[in-house]
C-alpha cells in the first residue's frame, strides 16, 4: 500500500462498525476524499481528536482497495472557539457541509481549501458570526462560476444601486443571474425574484470586493442590520439551492437554532 501525506480538513465523519470511522476529507492536494481511521472511536485512540469534523489535519494515509486508510495524524489547526458556542459551531458545519456539496471527488483547488480555512477561522471571532458565512457564499459562487450580477440591473444594465431611494426594493433574479434594479423587481408577484433592500445590496456588493483573500477585512465592516443580514442570506440560499439542486441538512440545523432564538 503506497504511503503519503496530505494536509486536510474534515468536512464529514460518520461511524463504520463499533470502532472506526470514515472520512468526507478536503484537501488542496487531493480535493474531497473518503478515508477510513480505524480504531477512530475508541477511547484511548490517538485518531479520535485528530479527525473530528471541521479539524484540520496532516494525515499520513495509505492507499486501500476502496478507501483511503488513515495511518497518522497530526492536528494543524483545531478553531476551539467554534467548539464553544453553538451558533458558531452551527455556521461551521454549514460552511463545511456546502463545500462538500458544491465539489467532486479528487477535484483538487487549493482556493477553495483556503476559503474554506480562512472561513472557520473568521467564525470563532466574528459577531455576528453569519457574516462570515455570508461571506464565504459569496466567494463560492463566484469560485464555482455562478457569481450573480451585483453591479447592474441584469434586465436594463442600470448601474446599481444608482440614485434609487433607500426605501425601494431591488431583488436577485436566479433565471437572470443578476440583481434587478426597483423599476424591474416583483419579489412580490414572481417566485424567482429574492427580496434585496439597499442595506442587503451594498452587503452583497462588499462581500464580493472583499474577494476570496478579504476575510480578515470582515471585521472592520460597518455594523450590518439584522433585516439586511437576512435578506442577503435569504437570496444567497436560493441562488446555492438552485445550482446545487438540493437543501443541506445544516441549515435544517441552522434554521431551529434561529426560530429557538
Amino acid at each position: 500500500m503506497p504511503a503519503y501525506s496530505a494536509t486536510a480538513i474534515v468536512l464529514q465523519r460518520r461511524h463504520f462498525s463499533e470502532t472506526d470511522n470514515i472520512l468526507t476529507l478536503y484537501s488542496p492536494e487531493i480535493g474531497r476524499f473518503s478515508a477510513i481511521a480505524k480504531g477512530a472511536r475508541k477511547p484511548i485512540s490517538q485518531l479520535s481528536g485528530a479527525t473530528e469534523m471541521l479539524t484540520c489535519t496532516r494525515f499520513g494515509l495509505a492507499s486501500g482497495k476502496s478507501l483511503e486508510i488513515v495511518t497518522q495524524v497530526e492536528v494543524m489547526e483545531s478553531f476551539p472557539a467554534l467548539r464553544q458556542e453553538l451558533p458558531r459551531l452551527a455556521h461551521g458545519l454549514y460552511l463545511a457541509d456546502l463545500l462538500n456539496h458544491s465539489v467532486e471527488d479528487h477535484a483538487p483547488n487549493p482556493e477553495l481549501f483556503e476559503l474554506l480555512r480562512s472561513g472557520l477561522r473568521q467564525m470563532e471571532t466574528l459577531s455576528p458570526p453569519e457574516l462570515a458565512a455570508r461571506w464565504f457564499e459569496v466567494q463560492l459562487l463566484g469560485d464555482l462560476g455562478y457569481a450573480p450580477n451585483l453591479f447592474e440591473c441584469a434586465t436594463c444594465q442600470t448601474p446599481l444601486p444608482g440614485e434609487f431611494a433607500r426605501d425601494e426594493t431591488f431583488a436577485l433574479s436566479i433565471s437572470q443571474g443578476g440583481v434587478l434594479c426597483p423599476r424591474h423587481a416583483r419579489p412580490e408577484t414572481n417566485e424567482d425574484h429574492s427580496a434585496l433592500g439597499m442595506g442587503a445590496l451594498r452587503l452583497l456588493q462588499t462581500l464580493e470586493a472583499l474577494g476570496p483573500m478579504g476575510s480578515a477585512s470582515l471585521a472592520a465592516l460597518p455594523a450590518v442590520g439584522p433585516r439586511s443580514l437576512d435578506l442577503a442570506r435569504l437570496a444567497l440560499r436560493r441562488s446555492l439551492r438552485r445550482h446545487l439542486e438540493r437543501d443541506l441538512k445544516s441549515l435544517e440545523f441552522l434554521d431551529s437554532l434561529r426560530n429557538a432564538a
